[in-house]
């Protein structure tokens, strides 16, 4: 199964990587504009960009998920031994309290993963300015000191 998601931010094309690798189901993915084709190198920590309609593999992939008929909505449950069992016992994921309790789990998780990504950003940006400034002032000693008088 292929997925792909609307993109406007690296962090948007960040969260549409996270949510297709939790997803062993989907194959392959992309984060698209008009124009262009986005996915995620964890490698470099930094998106990737094509022109056209691209598409990038899931690296948590698994082929037999297909195989197995499992629901979209449940794959995400297989890396968890326990799940299957409860939710077996239930009979549906809508009805499993320990997948409600897992979801709003996941959910809280998202959160503090947006908040951290999004002070880390503002870090580095500051970082970049600051750095910036040190460059200019670099600038002006060597100047300053090239034009000394001795």
């Amino acid at each position: 199964m292929n997925y792909q998601e609307k993109v406007s931010t690296r962090q948007d094309v960040r969260v549409l990587f996270q949510k297709v690798k939790n997803d062993p189901g989907v194959s392959h993915y992309r984060g698209y504009t008009e124009t262009k084709s986005y996915g995620w190198d964890e490698g470099k920590g930094d998106y990737v960009k094509c022109e056209g309609e691209v598409w990038f593999e899931n690296p948590a992939y698994n082929a037999g998920l297909e195989e197995q008929n499992i629901p979209e909505e449940a794959s995400c449950l297989l890396e968890d031994e326990e799940m299957p069992t409860v939710c077996e016992e239930v009979g549906h994921e809508e009805d499993c309290p320990a997948c409600e309790e897992l979801r709003l789990k996941q959910a809280e998780l998202e959160e503090a993963l947006f908040a951290t990504e999004s002070e880390l950003d503002v870090v580095k940006e500051q970082k970049d300015a600051l750095c910036g400034i040190l460059c200019n002032l670099r600038a002006v000693l060597e100047a300053v000191l090239a034009h000394k008088p001795e």
